[in-house]
């Protein structure tokens, strides 16, 4: 069975020239700045690690499928539909860079000799890119005629439900940094929502559902939560002990954006007065390098950085545990713990 190296030079190229028809039938308009953002949208589908296909489609053969090629030509609907989702949030985020790429909103700001307010104009044609792959989405998934009919229509059930549940989780995410006081419940639900089931377990399940039905699966649904949990849990931690002297990626993006993670939570909860008001008094704000790293050592001391790291390792052996339960083919069973390895060992 392929591991995700291999499966990302499969998928990829497959993935680039859907978008560059795209784009090349879009120049029938005669805009050089349309085809020009378009093109950057290719660099940043470039960057993308392939996980949630590379899940749908190990479950696909985990669950007996057969095909191969039909089921990647089918699979890269929900890359384009994350990368809809990355554009917007990089919006929302007001991110700078992804994996090293200008995002879509600053490389269109960056492009123009003139605008009144080349912020808005960057977001404007950044939502508008997002658009086009909403869209695209949808068509690659609406058009395909591989599958039979009730294999294509459960598939499309299951999109729905995952397009809503991650709108909720963007949504709360959102909401929850308006508001000083969030539980840790919240902020769970949050990160089932918008990564443990967007990420991990729909993908799973789409990629099953090909050969059968499977939404109410066991493994699917268990292994998704605690992969993707403990998948944000890094993301989270990354933010805060990201030094940004590698990639050109800020740090305390989160703290910044006034975010609530387990991290800001365990310090309300359980920190000293002084740290919690330490965090209180940077929250929401621009944070300088000097800042950066006092909060670090806050983090630190007050014992949420390894809390953090406790929740993580409780995930993995979960995913590990719930996996050892299913009966999944031998090699399958092994490449799904290899992929917990992966996850384990990651870094930016």
């Amino acid at each position: 069975m392929m591991d995700l190296k291999i499966f990302k030079q499969e998928f990829d190229p497959i993935l680039i020239d859907f978008i560059e028809k795209k784009r090349k039938k879009l120049k029938i308009y005669k805009n050089q700045d349309l085809i020009h953002n378009l093109s950057h949208l290719t660099k940043l589908l470039e960057s993308g690690k392939r996980i949630r296909p590379y899940l749908s489609f190990l479950s696909y053969k985990a669950y007996g499928g057969t095909e191969n090629k039909a089921v990647i030509e089918l699979l890269i609907f929900l890359e384009i539909f994350h990368m809809f989702c990355l554009v917007h949030d990089d919006i929302m985020d007001k991110s700078g860079y992804r994996h090293n790429v200008k995002t879509m909103q600053e490389f269109a700001k960056s492009n123009i000799t003139f605008s009144s307010d080349k912020t808005h104009y960057g977001e404007s044609i950044a939502i508008l890119v997002g658009d086009f792959l909403l869209a695209w989405a949808f068509e690659i998934l609406l058009k395909n005629k591989k599958f039979k009919n009730e294999i294509e229509e459960r598939i499309r059930n299951i999109f729905f439900k995952l397009i809503e549940e991650v709108i909720i989780g963007q949504f709360l995410d959102v909401n929850t940094s308006s508001r000083n006081d969030v539980s840790q419940a919240e902020i769970f639900q949050k990160t089932t929502l918008k990564t443990a089931g967007y990420s991990f377990a729909w993908p799973m399940i789409i990629g099953a559902s090909l050969v059968k039905d499977v939404e109410q699966d066991k493994f699917l649904n268990k292994f998704g939560l605690y992969l993707g949990m403990a998948f944000q849990i890094q993301d989270d931690l990354f933010d805060i002990i990201y030094d940004g002297t590698q990639l050109k990626k800020s740090s305390f993006n989160d703290m910044e954006q006034h975010q609530h993670t387990i991290f800001t939570n365990y310090i309300l909860d359980k920190g000293r007065k002084d740290q919690r008001e330490i965090i209180k008094e940077h929250w929401g704000k621009k944070i300088n390098f000097n800042d950066k790293v006092m909060l670090r050592k806050v983090f630190k001391e007050s014992g949420a950085i390894e809390y953090g790291k406790s929740l993580i390792e409780v995930n993995l052996k979960k995913a590990k545990s719930i996996l050892k339960e299913a009966s999944l083919p031998k090699e399958y069973n092994k490449t799904f713990l290899d992929f917990i390895d992966l996850i384990s060992r990651r870094s930016y």
